[in-house]
Formats: structure tokens, sequence, C-alpha cells
């Protein structure tokens, strides 16, 4: 049960960290409610020893600039990144080198497809979806596995994060990509490769390095490797295009979590905003959606967090899809309370199926992901 600050109402969909409710966010005063909003997630960051707000060393100090996201770090000695993989004095010492096209953090492990991926619902690996130019099997893949690369490190910092365990990296998990390439490759029932995290943002030419050596390797064998990305979209233009090429081509997709439609409840919820996310998810579906027959390029995602993504906002995320194709897929998750949101619990059955009902009304296909949960709501 939290009470928020500023209207002064108690509910039990009301963050006790975030302190504030979703209509005070979006109709409150925003020059008060948004210092507010950004000193809970430098409190969080603390707790992880992550930097407040993406470093912006002005010159002679710039010792690294990034461009990989929306953060655009520019880093001085005594800086960290945002995603806090790069960190200038921790490499000098040999604790912490950078994630580059040849290493990167990665936790990686094989699942039996069909796996529960929110985009399985129209993967290859678990429905009929790309056969036979994508997959061998008429129906799910029983009998293979996706590799599940988890990688580490993120662009957002969201107050919600169902894999927390992306901020806890170390040198144990730095891997060169040879090894990983050769470990995957030796495999022969591994017929997916899905990155996600954190967010493959953070360590985005690794990724597709590591996914053009695969194809190189197996280029001559007559054998599927279907290439697919979880993000939340902040990632330079020029790099995520060539992540949605790789995908076409592999018979893979590209997921967005489009967290919210509102910047202001983005920031709230996530601490960045969530512009570039939409301008990116509009390039790519404009310019990739459709080219391919039969098999869905790219999908939305949005997690129904209790109180705060709620029918409204899923209206206008389903809206803003639907206007640039309505054949675009959308699946809804349902939460459950996770890191510094605990105490949310489950999404409400009304809530998930308001949602769900709404999204209908714009979009031709619209998945509920997770709906065990909502025995427990």
């Amino acid at each position: 049960m939290g009470t928020c600050k500023f209207c002064g109402k108690t509910e039990r969909v009301i963050s006790e960290v975030l302190q504030v409710c979703r209509n005070c966010i979006l109709e409150g005063d925003w020059s008060k409610i948004k210092p507010h909003v950004l000193n809970v997630h430098t409190e969080v960051r603390k707790l992880v020893e992550l930097p407040e707000k993406p470093p912006k060393a002005e010159r002679p100090n710039i010792k690294l600039k990034c461009n990989l996201c929306i953060n655009e770090c520019a880093l001085s000695d005594n800086d960290i990144s945002y995603c806090g993989l790069r960190n200038i004095q921790l490499r000098k010492l040999g604790q912490l080198p950078y994630p580059s096209k040849s290493k990167g953090y990665i936790h990686g492990y094989i699942d039996p497809n069909p796996t529960n991926c929110c985009n399985g619902w129209f993967c290859p690996a678990g429905t009929s979806f790309g056969y036979p130019e994508f997959s061998n099997y008429e129906g799910p893949e029983f009998g293979t596995y996706s590799y599940a690369a988890f990688l580490y490190g993120c662009t957002f910092n969201c107050l919600f994060c169902q894999n927390a365990s992306h901020k806890l990296f170390s040198k144990k998990n730095l891997f060169d990509i040879d090894t990983l390439a050769n470990q995957i490759v030796k495999n022969k029932k591994i017929t997916c490769l899905c990155y996600f995290g954190g967010t493959p943002e953070a360590q985005l030419p690794f990724s597709i390095n590591l996914a053009e050596k695969i194809l190189e390797k197996i280029k001559d064998e007559k054998r599927f490797m279907r290439i697919c990305w979880e993000w939340n979209g902040s990632g330079n233009r020029d790099w995520i295009e060539k992540c949605m090429q790789i995908a076409i081509k592999t018979g893979g997709n590209i997921k967005f979590d489009l967290k919210t439609f509102n910047e202001k409840l983005n920031l709230a919820l996530c601490g960045v905003s969530n512009r570039r996310t939409l301008k990116n998810f509009k390039f790519l579906a404009e310019n990739y959606f459709g080219t391919r027959k039969g098999l869905f390029e790219m999908s939305a995602c949005t997690l129904m967090v209790p109180g705060y993504t709620n029918h409204e906002e899923v209206e206008q995320i389903a809206e803003f899809v639907s206007s640039i194709n309505i054949e675009i897929p959308y699946s809804l998750l349902v939460f459950h309370g996770d890191y510094q949101m605990r105490d949310l619990g489950i999404t409400p059955r009304k809530q998930a199926l308001k949602c769900l009902d709404v999204a209908k009304k714009y979009l031709k296909h619209v998945h509920l992901g997770n709906k065990f949960l909502l025995g427990f709501s």
C-alpha cells in the first residue's frame, strides 16, 4: 500500500518506492514531480553503484564517447557509463574491460523449443509460421534448442525490472566471440539465438558480430539459425537497422518493449525518455514490416504494471502501433512484482482483460502473455 506524496491518495497500486500515482505523473505539476522522480532513480542506482545520469564530460576531459544508445555517454577518467559497462579506471586496472565487437558480458544457456519467449506465439520454433523457409518442422520444433543470450548492462533503469541481475556483471561474465560462436555451432540442435538482458543496446556491436560469425560458420550447412533481439528500443538507428536485416534474413524477429507511450511515465518508471524507442519502432516498422511473407518481422510488447500501465496507456500504445500497420503483433504481459516494485503484486485480472479488449480494437494480432499469473491475482 503506497501513498502519493503529491495528492495524498493511498492505494495498493501506488509504488512505495516511487511514491507518486499515475495521475499526478501525467497531470500534476511536472516541475515538482520530475525532480522527485529523478531522485528516486538516483537512490536506486546508488544501490548498485551506477551513475545517477548519463555522464557528459566536456573537452578536454573526454576520454571515451559512446553512441550506442539514447544516453550517448561522454566519459572522463573518473566516469562510469550509464549502463555500467564502460569504466575507464577499472579498465586500466584490468578489472572490467569494455565490451567490444570481439568480447561481451554474457550469460548463455540453452532452452528447449518451443520456449516461453514473448514472440513464441508466431515464432517458427513454436508454430507453423515460417515453414518451410525458416524451419524444417510444420509445427513446434520439439527436440531443438534456442540459445538464450542474456546480455549484461541496460540503457534504462526500470524500477520494475524483471531481470535485475544484469546490473551485477563482473569480469567472469566476459567471453570472447570465437569461443561462444564455436560452442553454438557445435550443438547442431540449436536453431535459434535470442538476445535479451538488460537490453542488447549496450552491446550491439558484439551481438551483431557474434550473429554474423555464427552464420558464416554454418553457411555451407543446411541448417537454420534464427537470430532475434528483445530490447527497449533505445539504440543507435544504424546499429538497430543492421540487427533488423539479420533477423529478417534468418527468420528471426525483433521485439520492442514499449513500456509506456507517455514520456513522463517512462521517466518515472524507467528513468530515461522513450522518445527514441518510439522513433526507432516507427522507423523499422515503416521500412521493414511486411517485407517477408508469412512471418512477422517485429512486434511490440507491454508489461501491464498495476496502477501505471493501465488500459489508457495500452490504448495509446495500440493506437500508435496501428497508425503504422494494424498487422503488427502486440503482446501484453501480466506483471509480477519485482526489483523495486515488489509491493505492486500481479496485474489484476480486470486490468489485464480491459487492456486486452482495448488493444484488440486497434490491432489484428494481440496476445496475452504470462496468463498463468492471473490465477494468483
